[in-house]
């Protein structure tokens, strides 16, 4: 007789399909779903470089809440950590503050889903486009 005990790790859905022969599997409630938290606002910032872009052919389209696209730019020559501003159409409106990017960065580097929402617009032609950043629930 083999005096060796071997144990082996089963999680209780398998153990119960197995030693039922599958009903008990069905019969047990699936864990419900958690629901999505809202964003978690971050910071609200101004778009830096819109007199260098496309700015001024959507300024006066943007409106407050406006859903704004993030693209991090790592080969950027001036900046590792820069990340572009587009609105959804793909008009490129600038960037994230050089001095306010490097959080953002490393989160989106780290697989998270920053989001930008247009916050206020003005009559000038630089620095007038503020935008909040938040940190999706993912």
């Amino acid at each position: 007789m083999d005096t060796q005990t071997r144990f082996i790790s089963i999680d209780r859905r398998r153990f119960l399909a197995l030693s039922t022969g599958g009903a008990a599997a069905t019969a047990l409630p699936a864990a419900p779903a958690r629901p999505a938290a809202p964003p978690l606002f971050l910071l609200e910032t101004h778009v830096a470089g819109t007199a260098y872009y496309q700015a001024d052919e959507v300024r006066e389209t943007l409106r407050i809440g406006q859903a704004l696209i993030l693209g991090r730019e790592p080969a950027n020559p001036h900046d590792a950590l820069a990340i572009e501003v587009f609105t959804s159409e793909g008009v490129k409106l600038g960037y994230v503050p050089r001095v306010r990017n490097p959080p953002f960065a490393r989160l989106m580097d780290a697989g998270r889903t920053v989001l930008a929402r247009v916050a206020a617009t003005g009559p000038r032609e630089w620095d007038d486009i503020r935008m909040k950043l938040l940190l999706a629930d993912d």
